[in-house]
């Protein structure tokens, strides 16, 4: 969706953020460092992933506060989306639960990386980064 390509992602993951806040009634904090403008399709994917991150914690996290962090600065993308709910084993998801699977083909997709870090009872922390290819055209 246009949408989705034509704002600043950080202002996007706001409004992600005060919507689903507002339907499940997750404290959910939103720290923006810096806004570099990013391709349509990284946009996109980080904009997916951050949506599917959300929805995991409202589905089966039990959290109660969630912090996003998200900076684009000089061609390199970091964002994190953190909770304080129940936490999991990464390595022990069951079968259809497709979400962090989902997340990480994204990622690789656009040549990112994830991070899952989660612990029982300690929460879960999802950290992704992205840096902007080189340009060939530069020697």
């Amino acid at each position: 969706p246009s949408e989705l390509v034509d704002g600043k992602l950080g202002d996007l993951i706001r409004q992600l953020a005060a919507i689903i806040a507002n339907r499940t009634g997750l404290g959910i904090s939103v720290r923006v460092e810096s806004q570099d403008p990013l391709p349509p399709d990284v946009q996109v994917v980080l904009y997916r992933v951050t949506q599917e991150a959300l929805n995991n914690v409202a589905l089966h996290a039990s959290a109660t506060q969630v912090e996003i962090y998200f900076s684009s600065q000089s061609g390199r993308v970091e964002l994190s989306i953190q909770d304080d709910g129940r936490g999991f084993d990464p390595e022990l998801i069951e079968l259809g639960h497709l979400g962090l699977s989902i997340m990480n083909d994204r990622i690789q997709g656009i040549g990112g990386s994830i991070e899952t870090i989660s612990q029982k009872k300690n929460g879960t922390l999802i950290k992704v980064s992205w840096d902007r290819p080189p340009d060939p055209q530069v020697l």
